[in-house]
């Protein structure tokens, strides 16, 4: 997000940024045993929040600004003093992650969690979400006026320099296996047993498929000859870089039958590399895929039988898989990436500035 601001001619100053600790502090901390995170609600959360909101305002006083944009920042949007125009931005509401995730150590840090949201969007001169799920939320219980905000999706963080052509993404299309990919961490919450489940009915169906599982190590039981496990890969790394470039560029669907996700970036690194997803109508994911154009979505309630029942009508006809992987660039082109991310809500921007 910063860097596609920049390249819109903005003048960015990072607010938040740790100050440089002096040589002393460097000791202390080397001497010092680590602190716990500090939860939500603690008088160690209460003291940091006092000590960043005296950092940020002493940073405005260094560098004055026009407008503070506050991507995932509602701690710290609650802590500004309201003079300078605030455009806030979440993929979530507390709301939303006590409903989705089990993520709030109990009820009192969800409360504080939700007053901060309550502050930050009081606050807020505009709002940019990234789906209608997050801004119905901000608007119906959060009481958000409409008018303040814009739904613009999230970009791909793929590196323009690793995006293969058109003509590359195509040369699966006649291809008689069928390769899926599944990416995700955590095996329960992203599905991981329907996908296992996917590529054994597939295979029963008399559809050759095979499976990679990307991010993460399935549990006991969960083996087949048509599986491949790769428990991690890090994208800093040029070789295993190029690695995660060729699974995108050589799978035919990334299998997501994720149970909870907000917003995931990965769906649109898929369709960069023209990589139609097959997902869950969950979170903010409806905003992402558009039916039949980069993906389908199926119900939370969907099965392995109808996820595989979908992929092989989409695999069996060459010429409409190659629509759809056309379909899925397209999308990356036209809205799924960081510039056009920008030219949206440049306009939001420039309208709290005027």
């Amino acid at each position: 997000m910063y860097q596609a601001l920049k390249s819109k001619g903005f003048q960015m100053v990072n607010l938040g940024k740790p100050e440089k600790p002096s040589f002393l502090q460097k000791v202390k901390n080397r001497l010092q045993p680590k602190k716990n995170i500090a939860s939500i609600g603690s008088e160690q959360y209460i003291e940091e929040n006092k000590k960043f909101a005296a950092q940020i305002q002493r940073q405005l006083q260094e560098n004055p600004c026009d407008v503070i944009f506050a991507p995932v920042a509602s701690r710290e949007v609650g802590l500004l003093d309201g003079k300078i125009p605030v455009i806030y931005m979440s993929d979530a509401t507390p709301e939303l992650i006590k409903d989705t995730y089990d993520l709030y150590p109990d009820e009192a840090g969800f409360l504080v969690a939700d007053q901060q949201e309550k502050s930050a969007i009081s606050k807020a001169t505009k709002m940019v979400y990234p789906s209608e799920w997050v801004a119905n939320s901000a608007i119906n219980y959060y009481q958000a006026n409409p008018e303040k905000i814009k739904v613009v999706t999230f970009g791909a963080n793929v590196d323009p320099d690793v995006i293969p052509t058109i003509d590359d993404t195509l040369k699966k299309c006649q291809d008689q296996t069928c390769r899926l990919l599944f990416i995700g961490k955590d095996w329960e919450r992203k599905g991981g047993y329907i996908a296992f489940e996917t590529l054994e009915i597939l295979n029963k169906m008399g559809v050759d498929s095979e499976l990679v599982f990307l991010g993460c190590v399935p549990p006991k039981g969960f083996q087949h000859e048509k599986m491949k496990v790769i428990p991690f890969l890090n994208k800093n790394i040029p070789e295993e870089q190029q690695q995660f470039s060729q699974l995108l560029l050589n799978s035919h669907f990334l299998l997501f039958p994720t149970r909870a996700d907000c917003s995931p970036f990965v769906i649109c690194e898929a369709n960069a590399f023209g990589l139609p997803v097959i997902t869950t109508e969950v979170g903010g994911i409806p905003s992402i895929i558009q039916d039949g154009k980069n993906g389908y979505t199926l119900p939370l309630s969907a099965s392995g039988q109808d996820y595989a029942n979908l992929i092989a009508k989409n695999f069996s006809d060459p010429s409409h898989y190659e629509q759809l992987i056309r379909s899925s660039r397209k999308e990356y082109e036209s809205r799924l990436n960081w510039d056009k991310w920008a030219d949206s809500v440049y306009p939001v921007i420039a309208s709290v500035c005027s």
